[in-house]
């Protein structure tokens, strides 16, 4: 089932930009009625998305319209996307252009386009916290008429890289006036100043390396995803996930091996201070590590992949991928 949030009365100045769509308007109605995404691209292909949506008028102004998008922040999509839009009132494609994170949203208190989508709007239930949101505003303001509908199609070319992932999407429309918090009809909803759609169907990209899964609960998941052995890394542990044999450890630590370029292998797996992990409270664990110091590599040698293990301080208790014991949580090292 299709998330949908509509209502948004402005007076009209529309410009449209971004990584994110976002339509903008004044004294009228916003409403997203279809975004068009399909279930899955491969890496390194191109990622399509046609947004379709009225602007209902009743006033006169002039406005930029404003899209936005979350997206996972290895696209980089505010420097990679190109959005364009079509409408009743303009002639041929529009251009668009990135909202810097340094403009303020209109009526966000000082916050940016981007921190106001974030904190307005949220991370559509995405998991890793490696999602951002990106607004555009289209290049020109456009001047409309009172008691008059609009329609407006806009189109969203993203790059989507190499990482393996599925991702929730988000959309949303909006107006360089009003911003996400018009105070021009106090009396109505906050949600009257925008229109968000979440796509029933999360994004699947099929690349090279490890899944990196924004959707599902998951024991441990590295961060950050994409990431080289001379990177600090991440390594979570939700012991309280699934049932398995560290739910009621009271300390827990990293048995870890790295596979090199040179087809080696470098085993770490002793219950000490350098293995072991932080308690985050309610069965949250984690624990931050160099690669290549933890595994103590040699010059000329680099990390393939890490496979890893938690064990209890005896060592005897150990969790892998899924809460079991025989498959290890995996890692490819890469760089997009």
């Amino acid at each position: 089932m299709t998330l949908k949030i509509s209502r948004k009365r402005w007076n009209l100045l529309w410009k449209i930009g971004g990584t994110v769509a976002i339509l903008v308007i004044v004294a009228c109605s916003v409403t997203i009625n279809t975004v068009t995404q399909p279930a899955s691209v491969n890496a390194g292909d191109v990622l399509n998305v046609t947004l379709t949506g009225t602007i209902s008028t009743n006033s006169n102004p002039t406005a930029n319209l404003m899209v936005g998008f979350l997206v996972p922040k290895v696209w980089n999509a505010a420097a990679n996307a190109k959005v364009t839009f079509t409408s009743n009132i303009s002639n041929g494609p529009q251009g668009m252009s990135s909202i810097p994170t340094s403009q303020p949203a209109p009526n966000g208190n000082g916050l940016s386009w981007q921190t106001d989508l974030m904190n307005t709007l949220g991370h559509a239930g995405n998991l890793i916290p490696e999602y951002e949101w990106v607004a555009f505003y289209s290049d020109q303001a456009y001047p409309t008429s009172d008691n008059t509908d609009y329609t407006v199609t806009v189109n969203i070319q993203i790059p989507v890289g190499q990482t393996n992932l599925w991702f929730n999407m988000e959309y949303c429309l909006a107006e360089s006036n009003d911003g996400l918090h018009s105070t021009v009809f106090s009396n109505w909803p906050p949600t009257s100043y925008y229109s968000a759609y979440i796509p029933s169907t999360p994004i699947r990209v099929y690349g090279p390396g490890t899944l990196v899964d924004f959707i599902h609960p998951q024991l441990s998941v590295v961060t950050p995803s994409t990431a080289l052995d001379n990177d600090i890394i991440a390594l979570p542990f939700n012991s309280t996930l699934v049932s398995n044999g560290l739910s009621n450890a009271t300390s827990v630590y990293l048995c870890a091996t790295g596979y090199t370029n040179a087809g080696d292998s470098i085993q770490v797996c002793q219950q000490t201070s350098k293995t072991q992990l932080v308690s985050q409270g309610a069965g949250q664990w984690q624990i931050d590590i160099w690669p290549r110091g933890f595994f103590n590599l040699p010059a000329g040698k680099t990390l393939d992949s890490l496979h890893y293990f938690f064990t209890d301080a005896a060592g005897g208790n150990k969790v892998g991928y899924g809460g079991g014991t025989d498959t290890a949580f995996t890692f490819i090292f890469n760089c997009q």
